[in-house]
């Protein structure tokens, strides 16, 4: 049994769902995981359940606490020592700029997922060019970079980390399953009307504004709809604020609805799912909609038109609130065809975006990696390595 260590730093959202799906679902296929996440991360109680073991890094958000960097790598580093690990995966940007520095320095063969480059993204000319000669610089310390989707390794290869480095694995999710019952406060604002809902840790990144500012449009169109933002995150009360400002909260028809996991709970009583991201990898909120057969509304950025096509919903431009409001109306309007989205939805989940040809498609890549064998036994690469100074 070949061991992986599966390092990531965000404590939520679609990193840390990934990896919990990963770490379910590598024994299968060969590989004994281990994660190296942050404190209270929401993969914990999955990995557990797996019989995954987890140990907690000092990891902090961005790159403005060096020494906590340093204490995590040194973490990273004993844990991999500690481990004898076959390869490291580094799952997010932070992760991958201190995974693939740990990982060179002991020799341990690394793959690095960024879930979305960062230098891709809303942000100013300094930050672009800073992220992506980083990424440029430590692109050779990864054996293989897993892109989410078709765009994020175009976006890699426009910046020149390598044809031969970037691997391709869509991001998956588990089918809705049978006999979930819904969210009892989302079926309960929900109340038998129409429900457009966003489903997201409330980041700069996901423009839940965006949906806010669309709401009072949405609401005066179709008056029997309800429109609900389901999440946490740093921006709950900036959004909170932006909503009171347009009157929301004394319309009782919108509502912050906090989040309580699986989004299957959340997206059974939803009619229409709303992600409008200014960018994206491949969001794992939109394949969750569509394994849910929930029809969706969502901005035509990253790998979102892979998912989001005309039989599953209706794609619009970027922070733009009277199309996104114009193209939930359209669905509203129409429930038979809202109907037929969820049939295809379902479909397309079960042909492109199923976890296990996730979890199958990212063994292949470590086992192409990882391939030395003496009679039968892999030879981990780790045990070959001298300790490094990190």
């Amino acid at each position: 049994m070949h061991r992986v260590l599966l390092a990531f730093e965000p404590p939520d959202g679609g990193v840390a769902e990934n990896v919990a799906q990963l770490a379910g679902g590598l024994r299968a296929h060969g590989w004994e995981a281990e994660l190296a996440g942050p404190r209270r991360s929401i993969a914990d109680d999955r990995a557990a359940a797996a019989g995954v073991p987890v140990a907690h890094l000092d990891w902090a958000r961005g790159y403005g606490s060096p020494r906590s960097d340093a204490r995590s790598a040194r973490q990273l580093a004993g844990r991999l020592r500690a481990g004898r690990f076959d390869l490291l995966h580094c799952h997010s940007a932070k992760a991958g700029v201190i995974g693939r520095m740990v990982g060179r320095a002991l020799g341990v063969p690394v793959v690095y997922s960024p879930h979305c480059f960062p230098f891709v993204g809303d942000f100013g000319a300094a930050r672009r060019i800073v992220a992506t000669t980083i990424e440029r610089a430590l692109a050779p310390l990864a054996e293989r970079i897993i892109c989410v989707c078709l765009e994020e390794r175009r976006q890699g290869l426009a910046v020149r980390l390598g044809d031969e480095r970037l691997a391709v694995v869509n991001n998956g999710c588990a089918a809705c399953a049978d006999g979930i019952a819904p969210d009892p406060e989302t079926t309960r604002f929900a109340a038998g009307s129409p429900l457009v809902a966003s489903i997201a840790v409330m980041r700069e990144q996901k423009r839940i504004d965006v949906l806010i500012d669309a709401a009072p449009s949405i609401l005066a169109r179709v008056p029997s709809a309800r429109v609900a933002v389901i999440g946490d995150g740093p921006l709950r009360r900036q959004l909170e604020a932006r909503a009171a400002a347009l009157g929301l909260d004394v319309e009782p028809r919108f509502a912050f609805i906090p989040f309580e996991g699986p989004s299957s709970r959340h997206l059974l009583a939803t009619d229409v799912f709303v992600l409008p991201s200014s960018w994206e990898g491949l969001a794992i909120g939109l394949l969750e909609a569509l394994a849910c057969g929930v029809p969706t509304v969502a901005t035509a950025v990253g790998g979102t038109p892979d998912v989001v096509v005309p039989e599953t919903g209706r794609l619009v431009s970027p922070g733009d609130p009277r199309a996104l409001a114009d193209a939930v109306v359209e669905l509203l309007d129409d429930p038979v065809r809202r109907a037929e989205m969820a049939v295809a939805a379902r479909a397309r989940h079960a042909a492109r975006f199923e976890v296990g040809r996730m979890v199958a498609e990212t063994a292949a890549v470590y086992d192409g990696i990882v391939g030395a064998t003496t009679e039968g036994r892999v030879v981990p690469v780790a045990s070959q390595a001298a300790s490094p100074r990190v």
